[in-house]
């Protein structure tokens, strides 16, 4: 199938240009201007002094500090009581039986211990706070000697007299 395939052409036309012109009318005019003269006139005037004076002015200002306050604290410490511990020595009781012995006396020491209480106190650079402060009393062993007499039954011998009958002739 063919197809027509479209073809351009140039022509030349020639336009007729338009040119245009000013034209000057003439209006008369009149013009009515003012023009300063100069005059002189004095006139006196007071010029005030102007004095530099310096004043404080107080700008208050709101300034929010906080303070502290000292709150109290109130803490309950227990402190312990001391107890002096009573011990009770027997000693046994002596009793003279008299059975025509002879009695040896014999020393004897005894030991008897007596607790004391030390109280010392200390002093530290930097306190230190416990939550419970709970005293120990310190036990000091001290020996006293003591004289104890001791009864000890000895047997003796004893001196037994026999009667005996002797017969003697009377000369």
């Amino acid at each position: 199938v063919e197809v027509p395939v479209p073809m351009t052409q140039e022509h030349h036309i020639h336009v007729p240009t338009v040119m245009q012109h000013e034209r000057t009318q003439h209006f008369h005019v009149e013009e009515f201007v003012d023009i300063p003269i100069e005059q002189h006139v004095e006139e006196i005037v007071q010029v005030p002094v102007v004095q530099h004076v310096e004043r404080i002015v107080h700008n208050p200002v709101d300034l929010m500090v906080e303070v502290p306050r000292p709150v109290i604290i109130e803490k309950t410490v227990e402190v312990p009581k001391i107890q002096i511990e009573e011990k009770t020595i027997k000693v046994p009781k002596i009793t003279n039986f008299v059975v025509d012995t002879i009695v040896q006396d014999q020393i004897q020491t005894v030991e008897v211990i007596k607790p004391t209480v030390v109280h010392k106190i200390v002093q530290r650079k930097k306190p230190i706070i416990q939550e419970q402060i709970q005293e120990v009393p310190k036990v000091m062993i001290q020996h006293v000697p003591m004289v104890q007499a001791i009864h000890k039954e000895v047997e003796v011998p004893q001196i037994q007299y026999i009667d005996e009958i002797v017969d003697v002739p009377v000369v």
